[in-house]
């Protein structure tokens, strides 16, 4: 994408960061510096290089160059900034070739604890080159960039995720699924020359790759935030006068306040995605009558790189596929998509199976550094049913379903999805708690937020409005646990439900 037939004419395409401007041109230089230096301190095609980055033009430039190099990039997946315990724990089970420090703004105590990391085996070297040759900057061209490996590398990305079980998984991502998922999303978003991306992901997540190599592949501009508040991003959209964006709900809902706050203009928005949860229905509306445009939910998983399931803009005006609880939209051309029918469930709901060329390569296992492959299908470990047109409507995890005492199954997702939309509810969890009389589970709704301030007899009321014709009886959980603290997160922003199951106080549990 970098070294298309665009860089030698130049192009559109420009990357700002920090007030600094680069053109693709002067981005390929970089990626040349980066190349060179990688070779000099002995990093060679096929080594397993651990990357500590920041989410910046540095971090894009390096991801360019291990592709030039053929190298095959080890990241924790989707997390703005690790501690160095996490760091040692992935050298230790995955025993990189090579650990390569890309951070800027590392402190003297950090940069010590990365250069230990050599005690435990791997070579250990700091990136040197800077992102010199933007406007007003200097730095020697170096002519084209040598590509050791011209091919797509396979395993290049393992990400290391703790998914949404739990459980810690080695995601590996062959650089072809990569392409294709760079090429299907922003087709889907509608990248184009004159559109103006502002990169809110990360680096080592989806969005992040996809959103600047997307802005490149398209010969569109691209603009990096000055930090990662999502409160302060409102105000550089606007500035930037950026036409797309994606956020996960939790980032959305503090945009969406903040722009509310400061009453700023986002008229220049053409496309607003989000995805990963679904983004409770009050902030949706917000955010709709502030961005006035197209709005785009996608569904996808990192065994996927990205989403291929989507609600657009017309789901979004059907008030009927809205209604739904959790619905998705349909899936796009790259996958093939069906339910299995699982024993214990409603016929009509199974787990969502996918098939076709844009899925992982497998599940890395750190041990052997062999890839267990998904087979014919790739279980996803999400369970779904489809709507009467279509849709995709999903019900939560395989593992996180409840079975009531009067044996019905409960679908987490059913019931998060009604309960997010009462005001004064910022999060809510659906999870189980030991019967206290017998070996039946208790479903228990946590939700958190202004509305848990409210009378035990104020709550109940309020929750059982929002259920009663929505979802039969059946499908309730049987208690309420409302609190005003927020719930506690992991470093991917996703509420822990084991730890909000474990806070829970059984005296303050309201029967439904």
């Amino acid at each position: 994408m970098l070294l298309s037939a665009d860089a030698a004419a130049g192009g559109a395409f420009r990357l700002v960061e920090s007030g600094r401007t680069y053109t693709r041109r002067q981005l390929a230089d970089a990626v040349g510096r980066c190349v060179a230096w990688l070779r000099e301190q002995g990093v060679a095609t096929g080594d397993r290089v651990l990357a500590l980055l920041d989410h910046d033009a540095r971090g894009l430039v390096f991801l360019a160059a291990a592709s030039a190099l053929g190298l095959r990039v080890m990241m924790p997946y989707n997390l703005s900034a690790v501690a160095l315990p996490e760091w040692r724990s992935i050298v230790v089970d995955a025993r990189p070739d090579v650990v390569v420090q890309l951070q800027a703004g590392a402190d003297g105590r950090r940069l010590a604890g990365v250069r230990a990391l050599a005690e435990l085996g791997p070579r250990v070297v700091e990136f040197a080159p800077e992102i010199d040759g933007g406007e007003g900057g200097e730095g020697a061209p170096v002519g084209e960039v040598r590509v050791d490996h011209p091919q797509p590398v396979e395993n290049f990305l393992v990400l290391f995720t703790s998914g949404s079980t739990g459980a810690p998984k080695a995601v590996s991502v062959s650089e072809a699924l990569v392409c294709r998922r760079i090429r299907s999303v922003t087709r889907m978003l509608r990248f184009g020359p004159g559109s103006r991306v502002f990169m809110s992901g990360l680096l080592n997540n989806t969005t992040g790759v996809i959103f600047s190599f997307g802005a490149l592949l398209h010969d569109a501009r691209l603009f990096l935030p000055g930090d990662r508040d999502p409160a302060r991003w409102p105000a550089e959209v606007a500035g930037h006068r950026a036409t797309h964006i994606m956020l996960r709900p939790a980032a959305m809902r503090r945009f969406v306040e903040s722009a509310q706050a400061e009453r700023t203009d986002l008229s220049c928005l053409r496309v607003v995605a989000y995805g990963a949860t679904a983004l409770p229905r009050p902030v949706l509306a917000q955010g709709r009558r502030l961005m006035p445009c197209d709005w785009v939910q996608g569904y996808g998983l990192s065994e996927t790189f990205g989403p291929f399931c989507w609600l657009d803009e017309a789901g979004h005006r059907d008030p009927h596929r809205m209604e739904r609880t959790y619905c998705v939209g349909r899936p796009d051309d790259t996958l093939e998509v069906r339910l299995e029918p699982l024993e214990g469930h409603p016929p009509e709901v199974g787990e969502v199976l996918l098939r076709g060329d844009a899925v992982m390569e497998g599940y890395l296992d750190v041990a052997s550094g062999e890839v267990a492959r998904p087979g014919a299908w790739l279980r996803t470990g999400d369970l779904g049913s489809w709507s009467p047109d279509g849709d995709l409507l999903l019900k939560g995890r395989i593992n996180g379903t409840v079975m009531s005492a009067n044996g019905h199954r409960i679908y987490p997702e059913e019931v998060e999805s009604v309960l997010s939309t009462l005001p004064g509810v910022r999060d809510v969890v659906l999870v189980a708690l030991p019967a206290p009389d017998g070996p039946a589970e208790q479903p228990v709704a946590c939700i958190s937020g202004p509305l848990g301030d409210r009378t035990p007899s104020a709550l109940r009321a309020a929750v059982t409005a929002a259920l009663t014709g929505v979802l039969s009886q059946e499908k309730w959980p049987e208690l309420l646990y409302a609190v005003t603290a927020p719930f506690p997160r992991s470093g991917n922003d996703k509420v822990l439900r084991s730890e909000v199951a474990r806070q829970i106080e059984r005296d303050a549990l309201i029967e439904l």
